[in-house]
């Protein structure tokens, strides 16, 4: 079998920023193993499977090189990019693993997208999370359960970029959370707040530019600034940004840019 595979930069406009994805388009679905053990070969945060149900509609499931995941933004970008500027699709429907409907079109040379916008509820962590991420001084701590994400906001961008977590202890200090966010309101006129992402219990230490933690994000900053449209950046080394618009309760729209870097085939 031969599998078109691609791979993009998404949430940025330049190659080689961003946050890399593998895209490979199914003419048939394959089984888990197989998608897993293609995943560990591309070696990315994550991997999109899709597999086409009808002309604009397709079934998307996402895999990191360890396991399979709910929902990845970035990949999600990554697999719009594939379908509405390389294929031609006029739109694009995305049904997830786990019963999501994510919608996609082009803007010029931008995309749209609607994700799913999550709340937050208080949390306490013990002081050693705080510890194993250097964080110190946290202004507020709040989960998202249906992620499983923290969400910790810090004093400024200078403590942002200070964090230096070490990766064993963290794993060590929770087995309910996946993914912590932390985040700080931004300086820079250009953005309204900033955020770094780690998720070393998925195989993902710090991931570069994290679609699905804005759907938490957003809501957050959206609460403590009185907005429903912000500018995003997340401050890897690499480095991404992201327009964000609450449309309801449930519902957010994302706008960003992605750069197919590689196109090829996977023989299996």
């Amino acid at each position: 079998m031969k599998i078109r595979t691609f791979i993009v930069d998404a949430f940025t406009d330049k190659p080689f920023k961003g946050n890399p994805a593998g895209v490979c388009l199914l003419k048939k679905p394959i089984d888990e193993q197989t998608m897993q053990s293609i995943a560990n070969e591309i070696n990315l945060s994550e991997t999109d499977f899709l597999t086409k149900i009808k002309n604009t509609e397709y079934s998307i499931r996402y895999f990191t090189p360890t396991v399979e995941v709910a929902f990845c933004g970035h990949a999600t970008l990554a697999s719009a990019k594939v379908l509405l500027h390389v294929l031609g699709k006029p739109k694009v429907e995305f049904n997830t693993h786990h019963g999501l409907k994510i919608e996609a079109l082009g803007e010029g040379e931008k995309i749209k997208m609607k994700f799913p916008l999550y709340d937050t509820i208080e949390y306490n962590v013990k002081q050693e999370l705080y510890d194993a991420f250097t964080i110190s001084n946290p202004i507020a701590t709040r989960f998202a359960k249906e992620l499983q994400m923290l969400l910790v906001e810090v004093e400024n961008n200078e403590a942002l970029l200070a964090l230096t977590p070490d990766f064993k202890k963290c794993i060590q200090t929770s087995d309910v959370i996946k993914e912590v966010v932390v985040t700080t309101k931004s300086r820079d006129n250009e953005y309204d707040f900033n955020s770094r992402c780690f998720c070393p219990w998925i195989g993902i230490d710090e991931d570069p530019v994290t679609g699905a933690a804005h759907s938490v994000l957003a809501k957050y900053w959206g609460d403590l600034l009185g907005k429903t449209e912000m500018q995003a950046y997340q401050s890897s080394k690499r480095g991404g940004h992201m327009q964000l618009k609450i449309i309801n309760n449930t519902e957010l729209e994302v706008v960003s840019n992605a750069v197919i870097i590689f196109e090829g085939t996977i023989n299996i």
